[in-house]
C-alpha cells in the first residue's frame, strides 16, 4: 500500500512521464541485494559528517561575553530567505527551531557547549534543503520535517515511510533531490550483518549504528508514531562526558560575527550575534548554520529559519 501511495505522489508532483517511469525503477529497494563489503559500507557511511573537528575552536569567547550589554531581538525584523537578516554592529538575539542531526546520541544539556561548522557529508544538500524550505511551509509540522531527517541520516528507504511524510517531501524537495532521495534504499538490517559492520569500532559508533538501524526498523512498520520514533533516535538521561568547551560560549564566524548557540533540547535554541564594529553589516542566514557539541556522544543540531518567538 505505501509504495503504491508513494508513486501517486510522485506522479502528482512529476510533469514529466519519462521522469516517472525512471522512479518506478529507482525505488526499488537494493538492500537486500548488498553483500559482504558493499553492505557493510552502506551501513557505516554517514549521511552527515559534520563534527567538532570542523569548528573553529582557537576563536572563542567565554559564555559571559556581552551580559551586560543591550539585546536587541530578532523575532520582528524583516527577514529573507535568501538575504537573511541585515545586521549593523552590535548585540542581538533570537529564538529558533533547529533539528537533530546524529540519532544514537544524547540531547543537549547545560553541560555542552556549542560551536559552528559548515554541513557536510553525502546527503548534506537533502537535509539542507529539506530544513531550509520549511520556512515556506510552516504549515508541515516540524515532527515530520524531523522524522524525514532521520531517516536520510539512518539511510532509510524512502519507499518505506508513510505516505504523510512523502508528501511532506514532495512538497520541501525539488524533482532532483526526490530523484536523489528515491535511490536511497536500506531494510532493517539483520543481526548477523550488523555485527559484522560493528566489529572493532568504538562503542559510541556501535551505539549510532544500531539507533540507525532501529529506525529503519520503525519506517519498515507499519508505525507512524512520532514518540516511538524519537524514542529510537535519542539516547535517554543526560552525557556523562564533561563538554570541553561551556554552555553558551561564543565561535567567530566565518563571516566575521560572533555566535553563541543555546540550545533547549534539540528542537529549540536561542542563538544570539555580535557583530564587531569593524563591521558595516552582515548578512544572517540561520540555515546555513550547524550547531556542534564539543561532546561527540551528543546531538549536532541544523539550525532552522523558524522563528521560536511565542
Amino acid at each position: 500500500m505505501k509504495n503504491l501511495v508513494f508513486l501517486f505522489l510522485l506522479s502528482t508532483s512529476f510533469t514529466n512521464a519519462q521522469i516517472f517511469d525512471i522512479l518506478k525503477d529507482k525505488v526499488k529497494d537494493q538492500a537486500t541485494h548488498l553483500i559482504g563489503d558493499k553492505a557493510i559500507g552502506a551501513i557505516t557511511t554517514e549521511a552527515i559528517t559534520t563534527n567538532f573537528k570542523d569548528c573553529n575552536k582557537v576563536d572563542i569567547k567565554s559564555p559571559d561575553f556581552g551580559k551586560n550589554e543591550n539585546y536587541t531581538k530578532l523575532c520582528n525584523v524583516a527577514f529573507s530567505p535568501s538575504e537573511g537578516y541585515l545586521l549593523k554592529p552590535g548585540f542581538y538575539t533570537i529564538e529558533l527551531k533547529s533539528f537533530c542531526l546524529h540519532a544514537g546520541t544524547y540531547a543537549p544539556s547545560k553541560g555542552d557547549g556549542y560551536l559552528y561548522a559548515p554541513l557536510k557529508g553525502q546527503k548534506k544538500d537533502l537535509v539542507a534543503s529539506l530544513i531550509k524550505n520549511w520556512y515556506q511551509n510552516q504549515d508541515i509540522p516540524q515532527e515530520k520535517v524531523q522524522a524525514l531527517v532521520w531517516g536520510i541520516i539512518a539511510k532509510s528507504s524512502f519507499k518505506n515511510m508513510s505516505p504523510d511524510l512523502q508528501l511532506a517531501a514532495t512538497r520541501l524537495l525539488s524533482k532532483s533531490e526526490l530523484l536523489s532521495l528515491s535511490k536511497m534504499g536500506l531494510d532493517f538490517v539483520p543481526a548477523s550483518v550488523m555485527s559484522k559492520a560493528k566489529s572493532n569500532l568504538p562503542q559510541s559508533v556501535q551505539m549510532i549504528l544500531e539507533a540507525e538501524n532501529k529506525i529503519r526498523s520503525f519506517f519498515s512498520s507499519s508505525s507512524t508514531s512520532y514518540s516511538e520514533l524519537e524514542k529510537l533516535a535519542l539516547l535517554t538521561g543526560v552525557n556523562p562526558i564533561t563538554s570541553e568547551i561551556s554552555y553558551g560560549t561564543w565561535g567567530l564566524h566565518p563571516k566575521g560575527y560572533w555566535t553563541s548557540y543555546q540550545p533547549h533540547g534539540y528542537r529549540q535554541m536561542t542563538v544570539r550575534i555580535y557583530v564587531p564594529n569593524t563591521m558595516t553589516s552582515v548578512s544572517y542566514i540561520p540555515s546555513d548554520d550547524v550547531a556542534v557539541p564539543a561532546n561527540t556522544g551528543s546531538q549536532r543540531l541544523k539550525v532552522s529559519d523558524v522563528l521560536n518567538c511565542n
